[in-house]
């Protein structure tokens, strides 16, 4: 596009979905675009990448936290009912 045209003529060039896009931004959300527009590529491409890292980070943790909650409730209720067996067999009474 040439910079000597005007913006609403750079707009009807622009494909229908691209306009309607534009049209449903804030004003926060220009901001920001300006600003990642200004970014050299290379950073702003590890800027995503690093968004995505951290997410998957995060779900790993959320998944490593859980299994370990469910490994201690597992070896709680294997130490009871091992008891239990147990005293079935010595014939002690039953809990």
């Amino acid at each position: 596009m040439d910079d000597h045209v005007s913006a609403p003529t750079k707009l009807i060039e622009l494909p229908h979905d691209a306009r309607e896009w534009l049209a449903t931004l804030r004003e926060d959300e220009l901001e920001t675009l300006k600003a990642v527009v200004e970014l050299p590529a290379e950073d702003v491409r590890d800027g995503f990448k690093l968004v995505r890292d951290l997410r998957t980070v995060g779900r790993f943790m959320r998944l490593l936290i859980l299994s370990i909650l469910a490994v201690f409730v597992a070896a709680v209720s294997l130490y009871e009912n091992l008891l239990k067996v147990l005293g079935w067999f010595k014939g002690g009474p039953a809990s």
